[in-house]
């Protein structure tokens, strides 16, 4: 058990200076955030903000007080959060709670609307940015799959992308079709990598290609070039970042992956396809994906509506109704 520490603030610091080597700086930035966020919200009720302290009922007050109008993913997110850290100061509290949380249907992150993706897809990118908003708006994959896209994972035979996901293990494959800008997307930016490529051998030709769809190359005089990670060299960072503020839209690389299964869904395709695009194990993860709101209700209704009319029309075959 860590040596008692005497504020809050000191002991977030503690925990955020000892775990952040484990994830990404932006990523303990934020758990810094929320945990002095409650820290001050119990203290403001008068209860013990010390990790050590921390009681069951000071809990229950963040779960049914401060966080009741969030949605469960988030509560959950707060309360994995919280649990991390009383556990670093040894305080079991939230385990031993065995808290049961309701099934949550609505979306734990946005997507763009049908405007924001006009302007998205409209605006002018860069040979780069084209092609990593084309891998996560138009093929659904996400940020790490594009990351580790393999030259070789690209199949122009049978017009599929290889990707490797998430899964039991070293994770588990799919096959993604390309779209039908993908092809035109893909022979533009691998121009630009060729290039990329060609420059740093100028520089040093014993340079190593690391077979990277995507790599990023810097310096005019003495270029330098590798893969684009989580860390470091993030796609995050020299693409989606970028482009969010140039354009004044708030989106993430998961919000285009989740704007392209919601795409795919108001054109119609069915939710199985959708899911084994997106590589998720069931539907019930797209379904959250999609979220079925009141007007695509109102569409299923009027669908049942129009079948109905055929019923009385007498517009009958076998199996069922004859579609038009």
């Amino acid at each position: 058990m860590s040596t008692k520490i005497s504020t809050p603030e000191r002991c977030i610091e503690k925990y955020i200076r000892e775990n952040k080597k484990s994830s990404k700086t932006e990523t303990y930035n934020q758990y810094r955030a929320v945990l002095n966020k409650m820290a001050r919200d119990l203290e403001a009720v008068g209860f013990d903000p010390l990790p050590y302290y921390v009681t069951e009922k000071a809990v229950r007050y963040l779960l049914d007080e401060v966080w009741k109008d969030l949605e469960v993913s988030t509560r959950k997110w707060h309360t994995h959060i919280f649990s991390r850290y009383l556990r670093f100061f040894g305080n079991n509290v939230i385990v031993n709670m065995d808290i049961r949380w309701p099934q949550d249907m609505r979306p734990n992150v946005d997507w763009l609307t049908d405007p924001e993706q006009q302007k998205l897809l409209n605006a002018p990118k860069t040979i780069l940015e084209e092609a990593v908003i084309h891998f996560e708006l138009n093929l659904g994959l996400r940020i790490a799959e594009v990351c580790n896209l393999k030259l070789d994972c690209i199949n122009y035979r049978m017009r599929t992308v290889e990707v490797l996901g998430k899964g039991h293990g070293e994770g588990k494959w799919r096959s993604v079709p390309f779209s039908d800008d993908t092809e035109d997307v893909l022979r533009r930016w691998l121009e630009e990598r060729q290039r990329l490529v060609e420059r740093v051998r100028t520089y040093n030709p014993s340079w190593q290609d690391p077979g990277n769809v995507f790599i990023w190359c810097h310096y005019k005089h003495k270029p330098q070039a590798g893969p684009y990670s989580d860390r470091g060299h993030s796609l995050d960072r020299g693409v989606i970042h970028i482009v969010r503020e140039r354009l004044g839209v708030e989106f993430t690389n998961h919000t285009l992956r989740r704007t392209f299964g919601r795409t795919m869904y108001h054109a119609g395709a069915p939710i199985e396809s959708i899911s084994k695009i997106l590589g998720h194990e069931d539907i019930v993860t797209t379904l959250k994906y999609l979220w079925i709101n009141l007007d695509d209700m109102q569409a299923a209704m009027d669908l049942h509506g129009d079948y109905q009319r055929k019923i009385r029309m007498g517009i009958f075959q076998k199996g069922g109704v004859q579609r038009a």
